[in-house]
């Protein structure tokens, strides 16, 4: 049993050293969940791994008692299970990131770049470049209220990275349906600055008989993107 002993070890070597390196603004906004998390998954999966191979090896596959069933029960089910469920879920908490959305680069890059630009004057510079929304800002931005809100998001997300790899998406990109004011007031309404300069506004916009890119489009258009 001295080769499982060291799957640990193993594990933890599996673990990019690099991923120390983190960007000074990213260091005051790191998920412990997540940062652990994934290099716990890592460590878990390579003892699952090892298992297997270690009941072959030692079993040459055969299963003739319950220590080698018990082996490979573990390695072949009851690990697979648990990293499959915690894995699922540090996967869609990454798909809200920004380097997610920049990851589709034929499609998504030059948002990302213009949302990134201290020069660019778009909704979504302003946004990021003054940390009006200190992280994921895509998402944020892209996400109704609620936990509907995120299902939705999730749900139309899927479909773009099906649409991505399997190059069924068409260019310039367009909106499924015109940005709902909610997105926008979901963090603006009730706010003194916003109120003080929105009070004419305020039912219309409630109503949804005025939108927020009426205005703010001209000046500030969502991005810099020649459509």
């Amino acid at each position: 049993m001295g080769f499982l002993r060291v799957l640990p070890l193993c594990g933890w070597a599996l673990v990019p050293l690099a991923a120390g390196a983190r960007p000074e603004a990213a260091k005051f906004q790191m998920d412990p969940v997540d940062h652990y998390g994934s290099r716990f998954l890592a460590v878990v999966i390579a003892i699952g791994i090892g298992l297997v191979v270690y009941n072959l090896l030692r079993y040459r596959g055969n299963l003739v008692g319950p220590t080698s069933w018990g082996v490979m029960i573990l390695g072949v089910v009851i690990i697979p299970a648990l990293t499959s469920g915690f894995g699922t879920i540090l996967v869609f908490e990454r798909a809200e990131r920004v380097e997610f959305c920049a990851s589709c680069h034929l499609t998504m890059k030059s948002y990302v770049q213009d949302m990134k630009d201290p020069k660019s004057n778009s909704l979504a510079a302003v946004h990021f470049n003054n940390r009006y929304i200190p992280d994921d800002q895509c998402y944020v931005c892209h996400t109704s209220y609620g936990l509907f809100g995120t299902v939705q998001a999730k749900r139309e997300g899927l479909i773009d990275v099906y649409k991505y790899y399997t190059r069924t998406f068409h260019l310039p990109l367009k909106l499924r349906h015109p940005y709902p004011n909610g997105d926008c007031l979901k963090c603006h309404e009730g706010a003194v600055k916003w109120l003080s300069s929105h009070e004419d506004y305020k039912e219309a916009l409630f109503a949804g008989d005025m939108t927020c890119m009426q205005c703010h489009g001209n000046e500030h258009p969502a991005h810099n993107i020649p459509q």
